[in-house]
């Protein structure tokens, strides 16, 4: 079609869009876009980092050095201080030996049993008694004190000391210290692990109350002199007792290593906060070790902070990403269309709103953060493409909305929900408009709406009376506002996606439109038969759930292509019928044309997409049966295709409705007494007709969809034709 001088700049801008292929690479290029914002100015930028600039230790100072971030940091430094702490804090642990311990008490009971049989048996001189024992315990004394025993006689309350003692001091540990153990441990207790009838035990010692083979003189005495042992008989007792007695408490490294490393794992690193405008070093100071080193370590930990930070955003945002592309993929979850100007439009209404989100989010700090959303229109964004596309679209545009605010301000919960709810009130709230004047009172209650839920979602805060005052009246300002430019955006935005809202086609429902009142005055017939097509669309489109209004629409413009030339078609006709003086070819190229010169003086005027494709489609492919029929009379082979329309068929329920309402009202008129057996017969045939024509096969309607609208159309025909039942005279005629 060749471009009018009249088309509007709507027509072009719109035009130019629809004329851009919306490849996959374009929905990878808004992700791209949405990820370098959120590395540039979002949560984790690079930016927030500049003042911790490259410094060394001795220098000056040039400006005043700060944060930039409100930062938790780890004090290696202190945690490892802490960590040694707490190590020292940790009991070595050494444990018994049974085995030794019980080999100690046998050969004592064994010593002292021998030396006594011995002096019972009297079987020898004192020098063979001496050999005898040596020759039994070789290893237990010196040579001189076998003798020296010999000769003492001692008795059995002697050897009953010894046994005593030894028991005494094998039960509480005799330890065996290696060297340094107690740098590295507790310095005053140590912990003694026993095995008692299968059963391990342990016991906290003071390490002062340790006995060692260096204090095991020592500790033979105290143990004699708590049992009185006579003066003659403790030079026996002691070298007897550090003859039997040696060590069986010993270090066990590995258990005691557990025990430090559990001590390491319980330590919680020291941190420390540093507020994002917290001065680390003023202009002018000296740079010390220890200053740089702090630095150092603010910078690393900000660093880590913003890699995890960043990937938590990106992967937020590759689940906003896909969650959009599967709803919109899915009719059942969204009514979203998938041309090319509505992705477009919808992309950009993201990453409008997602940069909006980051702006606001790197203005506000502290607590007033909690207060982000009621700064971003969510309402404006959401209620748009709800009227534009559906409530389903509003609510899924408001739940990937959701996860977009979530990568953009690190998961903060108020801000997401805030976002979330707004999105969704207006979708519902602005749905309740059917009329421009009403989406003034859906801003209205839009503002109402946010201040209740600014005051909602302050209160965990414990806010004043001043605070939750002021959030409701920036939540009531925020929802006023984001209806406000509804109200003016909308018409821009359906003109310019080429969208049928309600209130578009409101407008277009008033019968003084200029098209419709030239119709009037050019071809009154035909403004007529579509003013009655009009009623019998929108009947059967309500009754099968289709849109009704557009269903009026169509009809109402189905045949402006009539205008230029009325007098062609039967219904402008009085008594005079000008395709009798044409032959046929003629004929059908003029009635095929006005299904052309219709989708030419709806694009002039601006008329919606929707209703441009009812225009072309109101006839389909369909033959023209009566042009056909004079054709074959005329001649004896004729090529149908020349005696066919040539339009698409019906695309939509709304498109295959007005087709079949456009024939059936159109061959109602040709009726001659009509009752209602006979009208319910004729349209019946006509809708039949139609489906064994295959021109409904792409329409979307269903058998039952059908069958719902032909009762719709009966209903409507008999009360515009005033049926009523026949009496007999008329039965017999």
């Amino acid at each position: 079609m060749k471009k009018n001088s009249q088309e509007s700049w709507f027509f072009e801008l719109k035009k130019s869009l629809r004329s851009v292929q919306p490849p996959l690479w374009l929905f990878f290029a808004a992700i791209v876009i949405a990820a370098i914002g959120l590395i540039l100015v979002g949560p984790s930028s690079i930016s927030s980092r500049s003042s911790l600039k490259a410094i060394k230790v001795g220098e000056i100072a040039e400006t005043d050095i700060y944060a930039g971030k409100d930062t938790i940091y780890i004090d290696k430094e202190a945690t490892q201080r802490k960590i040694q702490a707490e190590e020292r804090l940790v009991l070595a642990v050494f444990v018994m030996d049974d085995k030794i311990t019980a080999s100690i008490r046998e050969k004592a009971e064994e010593f002292s049993s021998y030396y006594l049989q011995l002096l019972g048996s009297k079987s020898g001189s004192i020098n063979a008694l001496s050999l005898m024992l040596s020759s039994r315990f070789p290893d237990l004394l010196q040579s001189d004190q076998y003798e020296h025993l010999v000769r003492a006689e001692l008795n059995a309350q002697t050897f009953v000391y010894v046994s005593d003692i030894v028991e005494s001091l094998l039960s509480k540990g005799i330890v065996s210290v290696p060297e340094g153990v107690f740098d590295r441990f507790n310095p005053d207790y140590y912990e003694l692990v026993r095995i008692l009838n299968g059963r391990e035990e342990s016991e906290k010692i003071a390490v002062s109350s340790m006995i060692t083979l260096v204090n095991l003189g020592n500790r033979l005495e105290d143990e004699m002199d708590a049992r009185h042992i006579p003066e003659s008989l403790k030079q026996y007792v002691r070298f007897l007792g550090k003859a039997l007695l040696r060590e069986n408490a010993f270090f066990d490294q590995n258990l005691s290593e557990k025990r430090l490393a559990a001590a390491r794992a319980r330590v919680e690193p020291v941190t420390r906060f540093v507020s994002r405008n917290e001065i680390l070093v003023r202009k002018g100071e000296l740079i010390t070790p220890e200053v740089y080193q702090q630095i150092k370590t603010i910078r690393s930990s900000i660093l880590v902070s913003d890699i995890g930070v960043l990937l938590t955003g990106l992967g937020l945002l590759l689940i906003a990403s896909l969650l959009g592309l599967l709803l919109s993929r899915m009719p059942d979850l969204s009514d979203f269309p998938m041309d090319r100007s509505s992705l477009i439009f919808l992309l950009i209404s993201f990453l409008i709103l997602f940069y909006w989100i980051l702006v606001i989010q790197n203005l506000l700090s502290g607590k007033s953060f909690s207060h982000g959303a009621l700064f971003v229109p969510a309402s404006l964004f959401a209620g748009l493409v709800s009227l534009l596309y559906g409530a389903r679209t509003g609510i899924f545009f408001s739940l990937v909305s959701f996860f977009l605010t979530g990568a953009a301000t690190n998961l903060n919960a108020q801000f997401m929900i805030g976002i979330l709810l707004a999105g969704i009130s207006a979708t519902l709230i602005m749905r309740t408009a059917h009329t421009r004047i009403m989406l003034a009172r859906a801003a209205v209650l839009q503002a109402l709406v946010q201040a209740m839920l600014a005051m909602i979602l302050l209160l965990n805060q414990k806010p004043s009376a001043a605070e939750v005052l002021q959030a409701m009246g920036l939540g009531a300002l925020n929802g006023f506002a984001g209806g406000s430019f509804i109200l003016l955006l909308l018409p821009l935005f359906e003109r310019l996606l080429d969208r049928s809202t309600q209130f578009r086609l409101m407008e277009l429902a008033d019968t003084n439109a200029p098209i419709l009142k030239e119709m009037l005055m050019k071809a009154a017939g035909t403004y007529a038969h579509s003013m009655n097509v009009a009623n019998l669309a929108e009947a059967a489109a309500k009754d099968i759930g289709a849109n009704p209004l557009l269903a009026r629409i169509g009809a109402y413009y189905h045949d402006i292509g009539k205008i230029d030339h009325p007098e062609y078609f039967a219904e402008n006709q009085q008594g005079i019928n000008l395709h009798d003086d044409i032959n046929p070819t003629l004929s059908a190229s003029i009635i095929r044309r006005h299904v052309k010169d219709g989708i030419e003086r709806a694009r002039e005027i601006g008329l919606p997409k929707e209703v441009i494709e009812i225009i072309g489609q109101h006839h389909g492919n369909s033959v023209m049966e009566a042009i056909l029929v004079k054709a074959k009379d005329a001649a004896a082979q004729v090529d149908v295709s020349s005696y066919s329309y040539q339009g698409e068929r019906p695309r939509s329920k709304e498109a295959g409705i007005v087709m079949l309402a456009d024939s059936i009202e159109a061959a109602s008129r040709s009726l001659k007494n009509p009752n209602a057996s006979k009208l319910e017969d004729f349209v019946h045939q006509l809708i039949l007709k139609k489906l064994t024509n295959g021109q409904l096969s792409d329409s979307e309607l269903t058998f039952n969809d059908i069958e719902v609208a032909e009762k719709a159309f009966l209903r409507i025909l008999q009360s515009q034709m005033h049926t009523r039942l026949e009496y007999p005279e008329q039965r017999k005629q």
